[in-house]
């Protein structure tokens, strides 16, 4: 099985690895506020829906194809640190587990 970068990062610091998941990882990082801005587009509470845009989240949220999401106050709470940018992508790249 081959790792990812941020992976080996967190290997070679000695840290204990774990998969990531929708419900205990990635749900808990959209605030209700995303849910209700998105929610014309897809709804960011589903599973199902954010796998599906998962890619499109992913550019979004380093601000790649449009404005950085979330928007920053007062219409959001502001992008989001590395360290949840990170964390989207090892869920992507562990298989999008729910």
């Amino acid at each position: 099985m081959a790792l990812t970068v941020f992976e080996m990062h967190l290997t070679l610091r000695g840290m204990v690895m774990k998969t990531t998941s929708f419900e205990a990882d990635i749900r808990p990082l959209f605030t209700e506020r995303d849910i209700r801005g998105m929610s014309k587009a897809f709804n960011l509470a589903s599973y199902d829906d954010v796998k599906a845009h998962a890619a499109a989240i992913y550019d979004r949220i380093r601000g790649i194809g449009g404005a950085v999401m979330p928007p920053p106050p007062p219409r959001g709470e502001g992008p989001w640190p590395q360290a949840r940018i990170e964390l989207f992508a090892k869920w992507m790249s562990d298989g999008y587990q729910p």
